[in-house]
C-alpha cells in the first residue's frame, strides 16, 4: 500500500495542466480485475440512472485479470506498467471506424520520447518495437463499444504498456521500457500517453487523417507476406497497404481483399 500511495502522490504531482491533463474525471485504483470491466460497470450504472457520464479515465496500479484480443490475458503486475481505460461518449457511431487507428497513433506519440527506437503499430492494435532480438510487443489496445441505437455509443478504450518488467518477467515476444534502457518514471509515462491519446482523439471521425497517420506508424512493409487470423480461420497474402478507412489490404493471388477485423499473426 505504501508503494501505491507514493504512486498516487507522484501522479498528482506530475499531472500536467491544460490539454495534456486528460479528462477531469479520474479514477485510480490499487487493484482491479480489469480497468475495462470496471468501466463497463460505471457506464451501465450511469445508464440505469439515466445520467450523463462525462469523459472518464481509469488507472490501475495492478490488474488481476487484464485482457487482450481473443480473450488473452495481459501481464499486469503491480507497478510494472500503465493499465488504463478511457471512456468516451460518441454521438455519431460512424466515428467508431477511425477510433482504433487514432488510439494506436496517440499511444505511439506518447511513447516516442522515451524509446531508443521507433514505436510501430502491428495491425490492428499492437504497439511494437524492432530490437536486435526481433520484433517485440511493448503494449496493446482493447476497444469495446456499447452502442445505443439512436443515442450514440460509449467507447471503452483499454490500453496497457509494459514499463518496469525485467528480463524473464514477460513472454519472449514482449518488451518493456526498462528492458529498452528507458528510465522514464511510471507517472510521467502515464501522462505522456494520456496527452498523446487526447491529441489524436481531437480528430475522431476524420477517416482520412486517421488512416494517413496510421500508415506512417505501421510496422508492415509493402509487398511483405503476412498471415491474418480472421474469425476462426487464417488467411495469407501480400501486404498492399491500408485503404482510406484504415482497412488492411491483402493481396491473395491477385485479388485484393480489404480486412476490417482480425489480427496479423507472426
Amino acid at each position: 500500500m505504501d508503494l501505491f500511495n507514493r504512486y498516487l502522490a507522484d501522479l498528482a504531482r506530475s499531472r500536467p495542466t491544460g490539454a495534456g491533463r486528460g479528462p477531469e474525471n479520474l479514477v485510480v485504483v490499487c487493484s482491479v480485475p480489469s480497468t475495462n470491466r470496471l468501466a463497463h460497470h460505471v457506464v451501465e450504472e450511469y445508464e440505469r440512472e439515466a445520467q450523463h457520464l462525462n469523459p472518464l479515465l481509469i488507472l490501475a496500479w495492478e490488474q488481476l485479470g487484464g485482457r487482450g484480443r481473443q480473450g488473452r490475458s495481459w501481464t499486469s503486475a503491480a507497478g510494472k506498467g500503465v493499465y488504463a481505460t478511457r471512456v468516451l461518449g460518441i454521438e455519431a457511431t460512424e466515428a467508431l471506424q477511425s477510433l482504433p487507428l487514432l488510439v494506436g497513433v496517440g499511444l505511439c506519440r506518447g511513447l516516442a520520447p522515451h524509446l531508443p527506437v521507433p514505436c510501430r503499430l502491428k495491425w490492428p492494435n499492437d504497439l511494437v518495437v524492432e530490437t536486435a532480438a526481433g520484433r517485440r510487443k511493448i503494449g496493446g489496445v482493447l476497444i469495446e463499444a456499447l452502442v445505443r441505437p439512436g443515442e450514440g455509443a460509449a467507447a471503452i478504450i483499454g490500453f496497457g504498456i509494459n514499463h518496469g518488467q525485467a528480463a524473464g518477467e514477460l513472454p519472449e515476444s514482449g518488451a518493456s521500457l526498462r528492458q529498452l534502457d528507458s528510465r522514464v518514471p511510471l507517472e510521467v509515462l502515464t501522462w505522456d500517453l494520456v496527452a498523446g491519446l487526447e491529441h489524436e482523439l481531437e480528430h475522431l471521425g476524420d477517416d482520412a487523417y486517421a488512416a494517413a497517420r496510421y500508415r506512417e506508424q505501421s510496422v508492415h512493409r509493402l509487398g511483405e507476406r503476412i498471415r491474418c487470423r480472421v474469425g476462426e480461420g487464417v488467411i495469407e497474402g501480400l501486404f498492399r497497404g491500408f485503404d482510406e478507412h484504415g482497412r488492411l489490404l491483402l493481396d491473395r493471388d491477385g485479388e485484393v481483399v480489404p480486412l476490417s477485423a482480425g489480427e496479423v499473426i507472426e
